[in-house]
């Protein structure tokens, strides 16, 4: 027996589908391919009308970034958030974007289950100036099969912003990396992060303009570029999930699970439909991010199990397996969860699925989003913030989380979200910021005022 989704009015497409283990009797995803067109400064004008038309028409965009590096970690885990901003703006000023991962989630139906049409794009990037690479993060790409010499050879060149160019206006016809993301602020629909206060200041800095000198002005100036929201998917898992674990691909292979156990048991799931880009078909790359490993039998390593990173990286002789930890994690539910004390950054983590791209991890970004948006749907007290089966006022830090996401509601009412991230909105416009009990919140103060290049944007 097969269940199949619908492809809903927006078009055909390629589609996700479950089949039966005939072992187990439980429907299991199929080993589905996602189509992800691959943007070059070779084919950028073949691309250019199926991405502003995938942009235009998105209900959500997950994005995501390759990056030559960031910096001394442990800069990025002080204590103060304003000397943690600081090593932010250091890095993103001294390093470059090399890959932006461009997801657009379009819903054909909302109800009785949501319907999703998905257009993905891995756009290949050159910064035209100096910049910083650091060994680790070379490794860690090469590693995972990013192509430097395609990169060099046709990554779509940009500036990286400055306080004395002319942003938009005279860079438009020789920076189409500027004109997406300009699309993306002006395409009117919320924006979908993995742990996304790194990515948005690399953005920001490469795309936009000179990032603001301090904190507060940059979050001003956030939540005015995206008017209709940002979305966390570590700050949902962290907040309002409450997963054991919050790395990329245990959130996303969490989310694959849940989707099984829906189906199993006859109740809502999600579902997906792929463009087949019959137009750009010769650009388009299937990445393989559903497949799961056979079982190691090895001894699961603790570090990455938790934390999506180890030290020892490939020669670790215990299991990295993720959907191992997953199984183990569920099987010990009851234990007293821990705050991350340690750098949980994406980038530091090791996917071991081999479809480890920007492209990818902004569809799978995407996709976590909209399975959480339907978990909390059906869990509405985790959706207000409540712990479900436990009280939240044993745990201090647990409390100050539900106190802080009671007012974020209120704060959300007006965004424009749609209908299916509706029970999601407790923690829109939250920033998870590793080892602290709270989330950053995007939201201007009344005594800040946005930067004054951030006010040339909006003329």
């Amino acid at each position: 027996a097969v269940v199949s989704t619908q492809s809903g009015h927006y078009g055909r497409g390629i589609q996700i589908l479950f089949e039966i283990n005939m072992t187990t009797d439980k429907p299991q995803l199929m080993e589905t391919k996602v189509p992800v067109v691959e943007v070059t400064s070779s084919n950028m004008k073949e691309v250019w009308p199926s991405l502003v038309h995938s942009i235009k028409y998105s209900s959500f965009i997950s994005l995501d970034l390759e990056l030559s590096g960031l910096g001394d970690r442990r800069h990025l885990m002080r204590k103060s958030v304003d000397d943690r901003y600081t090593a932010i703006v250091d890095a993103a000023k001294t390093r470059s974007v090399l890959a932006l991962g461009v997801s657009c989630w379009r819903v054909t139906q909302d109800e009785p289950e949501p319907q999703y049409y998905i257009q993905t794009y891995n756009i290949l990037t050159l910064c035209r100036e100096n910049f910083t690479v650091e060994p680790d993060a070379l490794q860690f790409l090469v590693d995972h099969g990013f192509d430097f010499n395609k990169q060099y050879k046709d990554g779509i060149e940009y500036t990286p912003s400055t306080e004395d160019m002319i942003i938009f206006k005279e860079k438009k016809s020789t920076e189409p990396l500027r004109d997406v993301f300009a699309m993306i602020l002006t395409a009117k629909c919320p924006v979908v992060t993995h742990n996304g206060l790194i990515d948005l200041a690399f953005l920001y800095q490469a795309f936009y303009a000179p990032l603001p000198a301090n904190m507060s002005i940059f979050v001003a100036d956030l939540q005015d570029m995206f008017k209709s929201g940002i979305l966390d998917t570590k700050c949902l898992a962290e907040y309002l999930i409450r997963e054991h674990a919050t790395y990329l691909e245990y959130l996303f292979r969490k989310s694959v699970k849940r989707m099984e156990e829906a189906v199993s048991e006859g109740k809502q799931k999600v579902n997906l439909s792929f463009s087949e880009h019959k137009a750009i078909k010769t650009h388009v790359n299937h990445i393989e991010c559903f497949a799961k490993k056979s079982a190691s039998g090895k001894e699961l390593c603790e570090n990455y199990a938790n934390h999506g990173y180890c030290k020892d990286g490939s020669k670790c002789p215990k299991s990295h397996d993720v959907n191992e930890a997953i199984t183990s994690h569920d099987s010990h539910k009851s234990k007293k969860r821990k705050v991350e004390k340690q750098s949980d950054n994406r980038r530091n983590e090791s996917v071991d699925s081999g479809c480890h791209r920007a492209g990818a991890d902004a569809f799978m970004t995407g996709f976590i989003a909209a399975n959480y948006a339907l978990h909390l749907k059906h869990h509405p007290k985790k959706a207000n913030g409540e712990v479900e089966g436990a009280k939240a006022s044993k745990k201090s830090y647990q409390t100050s989380r539900d106190s802080h996401m009671s007012v974020t509601l209120e704060e959300n009412r007006d965004i424009p979200l749609p209908l299916v991230l509706d029970p999601c909105r407790r923690a829109v416009n939250c920033l998870t910021l590793s080892g602290k009990n709270i989330p950053l919140k995007v939201m201007k103060s009344a005594f800040v005022k946005p930067s004054a290049a951030h006010m040339r944007q909006q003329h």
